[in-house]
């Protein structure tokens, strides 16, 4: 997602796109279990902020079935022709995608549910974006965010290079301007939006040694950030080592019999008028 005002660090390129979607079935787990309990359910009408390569929107499209609807909103319009093909392929009949800024565009009407996925990080004022669109909930409707806490990604037990990759992803972060630690703080932004009193969980996923996730997505979000870690001085691109820096973390991980932590994914979710 892309705001006027923020934009989104790690772009919206092919390349860029696919690292997405590998990242959201890494998150399908979390993503389900926090839909769940926070009550999104069968004909809801939801709508879907900086819905990427459309993810998210796919996941609530299967759960509010074909008496609900989906809107996935993003500014960036190579994520959503990318978004809207993948919807045809899978057939997908109850969702739709809006090209607008959520800091700009306006709704008419009502709907059940505002979820979304990794959004709020890059926007200037998180609880801003948590008031305006819980405007648009009806009574009773449901407001869900989730967002990354992400310092304790990496491996378990943590290997030098495991502990300076997670060094350079949450510091190419911070020196963006950037919360990597936002997931944490979702009670807070939510209280700030006016929604008090918000349930907030951390669910955490588990690699075994010998799984290739970890050193694939580390490889791919460092790729992407590299610009920053070369342009800020965290790194230089032989430090980093990008063509083989995803083999080098799972070769650490099998030979260390280590467990890849992704980062958490901190689900907050508030009912409109506490019902």
């Amino acid at each position: 997602m892309t705001t006027t005002e923020t934009p989104y660090l790690l772009g919206n390129e092919p390349d860029e796109l696919r690292r997405l979607e590998e990242q959201a079935a890494a998150l399908a787990p979390a993503t389900r279990a926090i839909l769940g309990m926070a009550g999104i359910e069968p004909g809801m009408r939801v709508l879907d902020l900086g819905t990427g390569a459309g993810d998210v929107a796919f996941e609530l499209s299967r759960i509010v079935g074909p008496s609900g609807s989906v809107v996935g909103i993003d500014q960036s319009a190579k994520a959503l022709r990318w978004a809207a093909g993948r919807c045809e392929a899978q057939g997908l009949r109850n969702v739709s995608f809006v090209h607008d800024d959520l800091h700009q565009m306006r709704l008419t009407g009502q709907v059940d549910a505002v979820v979304g996925r990794l959004v709020l990080l890059y926007t200037p004022d998180p609880a801003a974006v948590l008031r305006k669109f819980a405007g648009y909930v009806r009574p009773g409707g449901v407001v869900v965010s989730m967002e990354y806490e992400m310092s304790v990604a990496g491996l378990l037990p943590a290997t030098p290079l495991s502990e300076r990759i997670t060094y350079w992803i949450n510091e190419a972060f911070r020196r963006s301007g950037l919360d990597p630690y936002l997931g944490a703080r979702l009670e807070t932004v939510f209280a700030d939006a006016g929604l008090a009193g918000a349930t907030v969980l951390g669910l955490q996923a588990y690699r075994p040694p010998g799984d290739p996730t970890g050193g694939r997505m580390a490889s791919g979000v460092l790729r992407t950030l590299l610009p920053v870690l070369t342009r800020t001085g965290l790194a230089t691109a032989e430090e980093v080592g990008i063509d083989t820096l995803g083999q080098r973390l799972f070769e650490d991980q099998v030979r260390s019999g280590a467990v890849f932590r992704p980062p958490t994914l901190v689900g907050g979710w508030s009912r409109i008028g506490g019902s």
